[in-house]
């Protein structure tokens, strides 16, 4: 992938570090090393970054207040599995948002149309765990949403219908809409005697 008329993001490799050194009288310090990531890795960074600025945005024009967002690794949730086991969720972010007099919270899981929907289906079924943890609930008061931001109809309509596979009682927990959507659906004013 190229952007503008030269893409191209340079560092020195160990070899560019040991020339370095010879010249250098001072301690030798650890090199850093530099990683290339994936195009979809890089895309899904990207469309998380761009719902925190679009936050930001909505914010600064007095349509919500973005009192909190956390992303990863800083919004995961550690808890017990129903066997004893350390199970870890991994939202991409956690938002908390004031509307009115109520507060909006909310897990973000961007999809990128790159994961089967068996392995979304098995994400979802740790939110159902970690929901009937309490944890989340005993330390904000309520459990948040958990938003699927999709690309396209076409995935919104496939997540929708895998998610049919969990208990009746978590469908409550999950709301699916399109990436472009999610700032104003996620700043809606709620209805009077609702929160969520």
């Amino acid at each position: 992938m190229r952007a503008g008329s030269e893409g191209f993001v340079i560092g020195l490799s160990g070899w560019g570090h040991a020339v370095l050194a010879l010249d250098s009288t001072a301690e030798p310090r650890r090199r850093r090393r530099v990683i290339e990531t994936k195009p979809a890795f890089q895309s899904h960074v990207l469309a998380v970054s761009e719902l925190y600025v679009q936050l930001v945005e909505a914010s600064r024009l007095g349509v919500a207040e973005l009192i909190d967002f956390t992303g990863e690794p800083e919004a995961w949730r550690r808890f017990g599995g129903i066997g004893g086991q350390a199970v870890v969720l991994k939202p991409d972010a956690f938002v908390r948002l004031g509307i009115g007099e109520f507060e909006v919270l909310a897990f973000i899981e961007q999809d990128m149309d790159t994961e089967s929907l068996p392995t979304i289906v098995r994400k979802c079924e740790v939110y159902v765990s970690h929901w009937r943890s309490g944890l989340e609930q005993r330390a904000l008061g309520a459990y948040p949403k958990v938003w699927w931001l999709v690309p396209s109809a076409r995935r919104l309509d496939a997540i929708r219908r895998a998610l049919k596979r969990l208990p009746g009682e978590a469908h409550a927990l999950f709301e699916i809409c399109l990436t472009a959507e999610a700032v104003p659906l996620l700043t809606q004013p709620l209805p009077e005697g609702g929160a969520s």
